[in-house]
């Protein structure tokens, strides 16, 4: 995960209304990379959303019928999208993305994060 991991990044930081987009690790719920306006909070951001993942897979169970596509957060000023993506079973990352509400679309930020979400891994 270099260069590519970078222009994949600003690729979707190109969208429409994206502020800051970011590569947290499940496992530890550390920030590997961001790219974008710099959040304050983001490194406490990213260790709720992996623990939230990591709740949601377990409620999902050891052998789950579907898996945990998405997390995403609504406020009054902003969208937050976490796309899941695996690496391997029960091991992956989440590609977070913060969205000003009033500039972006929910359906279509979450179709351009998945367009461009298997070039995060590349």
């Amino acid at each position: 995960m270099g260069a590519s991991l970078q222009e994949a990044l600003h690729q979707i930081l190109a969208a429409e209304g994206v502020r800051t987009v970011a590569l947290i690790d499940i496992a530890s719920g550390m920030v590997v990379r961001f790219a974008g306006e710099p959040q304050p909070g983001l490194a406490v951001a990213a260790a709720s959303l992996a623990d939230e993942a990591r709740a949601a897979r377990i409620l999902l169970g050891p052998r789950p019928v579907d898996e945990l596509e998405e997390i995403a957060t609504v406020t009054d000023s902003a969208l937050h999208l976490s796309k899941v993506l695996l690496d391997k079973p029960g091991e992956g990352f989440l590609l977070f993305v913060d969205l000003d509400r009033a500039r972006a679309n929910i359906a279509l930020a979450s179709l351009r994060v998945g367009q461009f979400a298997s070039a995060v891994l590349a």
